[in-house]
């Protein structure tokens, strides 16, 4: 029997976790995809983004043999207190896991980036390292925090900390973004996200003109563009609602929108975080999915959305485009708020036998896209 190589991951987030958004759920799959190929390790923190307490069920700073849904075979992860991490430590994971291939995620995290490339700086051994940006050198997410973001960018090339590695993105536009800020010749790839299975039909729900159920399931910060829907949906007509789902990420942004929110009594509804094994039974209750994002790197949501032929309302600046075109939603020019409520208060007027032709559309989208993915056979590529 050939030995299988071993493959370690590291981002600051993991199953249990879903808080921390879309990563989380691309690494569950990509895990779930991999693990008939590779030995797999994982190490990251012991909470979900903004919890007080741990991961339940985990032991810390210990490896864990851990179950993911729908997988049959354990994977190994460390669940490891920030205190406890630096680059010593990482350069003994290093030499007692043996990995052929090291996977950072993400570009800002000290912890489980930064430190991690200074500890493979420290070592002689035959590591291929692969980084995947995660989104992060998109334009809108460098807008916040630029200066900072601007001069770390530096520091990481001053250093040559990213000499020799392999870089991961999921589209070809996360690689023009990569190839704009890092002078790379070879040693790029491009691997899609990998979603969910789309459904086999679609279910759609009642659909009378004049009345539109629209969902927003998403974290709550400025990057995601809530307070701005809000304040469009304000402007739409009467039959609008909207129900919101997601972790609240930016409590400072969130107040912003409460203070909108609570002067439209009936119209828009707050109802909590949602797991992701509940996140497609969650949108199909709904009209239309609608998500401002001033980007995104692939969007599990709005795929979720098409994947259960709900259509989708979302901007410019994501990887799901003409949608117009396509009769499965529409893209908005958000600076253009009147046409963009032009949009939402199109679907109002929907009648039942449109909005079937909406689903329909966005569902064969979804199966499209899944089935073109070719998934497994370019991630065994970028990590052998």
């Amino acid at each position: 029997m050939i030995e299988k190589k071993k493959l370690l991951i590291l981002y600051d987030w993991f199953y249990p976790g879903f808080r921390a958004g879309g990563p989380i759920q691309s690494l569950t799959n990509l895990v779930l995809l991999l693990i008939p190929h590779f030995d797999i390790y994982v190490i990251t923190g012991t909470r979900d983004l903004n919890c007080s307490i741990p991961y339940p069920g985990v032991i810390l700073n210990s490896w864990n043999n851990i179950l993911l849904p729908g997988s049959n075979s354990a994977i190994k992860v460390f669940y490891a207190e920030k205190k406890t991490l630096n680059t010593n430590v990482f350069q003994r994971f290093f030499e007692d896991i043996h990995p052929s291939v090291v996977y950072l995620n993400g570009i800002f995290s000290f912890r489980f980036f930064l430190l991690p490339l200074l500890a493979l700086k420290k070592i002689k051994a035959d590591i291929k390292v692969v980084l995947c940006p995660r989104g992060m050198l998109k334009k809108g997410a460098l807008s916040s925090k630029a200066f900072k973001k601007k001069a770390y960018l530096i520091f990481l090339k001053i250093f040559g900390l990213l000499k020799n590695v392999s870089w991961h993105a999921t589209t070809a536009d996360e690689l023009a973004d990569i190839k704009k800020h890092f002078f790379i010749t070879k040693g790029s790839s491009v691997a899609p996200n990998i979603p969910k299975k789309p459904f086999p039909d679609v279910s759609s729900i009642k659909k009378n003109p004049g009345e539109l159920k629209l969902v927003y399931l998403s974290l709550i910060n400025e990057h995601k563009n809530l307070l701005l829907l809000l304040e469009m949906i304000g402007k739409c007509e009467t039959g609008v609602s909207l129900d919101i789902y997601g972790p609240i990420v930016d409590e400072v942004y969130w107040q912003k929108c409460m203070s909108v929110l609570e002067q439209m009594q009936g119209k828009v509804c707050y109802k909590g975080v949602v797991e992701p094994h509940e996140v497609q039974a969650v949108l199909s209750k709904y009209h239309v999915f609608i998500l401002f994002t001033k980007g995104e790197n692939f969007g599990h949501a709005i795929y979720e959305s098409l994947s259960i032929g709900r259509p989708v309302i979302t901007s410019r600046f994501t990887p799901w485009q003409k949608l117009d075109e396509s009769r499965a939603g529409a893209n908005v020019n958000f600076d253009d708020q009147e046409r963009s409520i032009e949009k939402i208060n199109d679907f109002v007027k929907l009648e039942q036998d449109d909005y079937n032709i909406f689903c329909a559309s966005a569902l064969h989208i979804a199966i499209d896209y899944y089935q073109k993915l070719e998934a497994g056979k370019k991630y065994i590529q970028l990590f052998t």
